[in-house]
């Protein structure tokens, strides 16, 4: 791990590319993985989602079709 420009990173991952862009939440390396798209990022986290809402897929996807996730309700975010 090496220090660049004030930010941490391991290869090609950064600790600034590891947050939400929904609310700008600081979201694990690990979080992205499974829950972001194929790219790691992640549009939804557990600080502007329910745990059911990333659970189904809420997290991976700029736009949300909340009919399918908890009772057609609309996200937190």
């Amino acid at each position: 791990m090496t220090t660049t420009d004030n930010r941490l990173t391991n290869g090609d991952d950064t600790m600034a590319e590891n947050r939400c862009q929904s609310c700008g939440s600081f979201v694990t390396r690990d979080f992205a993985r499974v829950f972001g798209n194929n790219k790691n990022e992640v549009f939804g986290c557990l600080e502007c989602m329910t745990a059911t809402e990333v659970k189904k897929g809420g997290a991976r996807a700029e736009t949300v079709d909340t009919t399918n996730l908890i009772g057609g309700r609309e996200p937190l975010r």
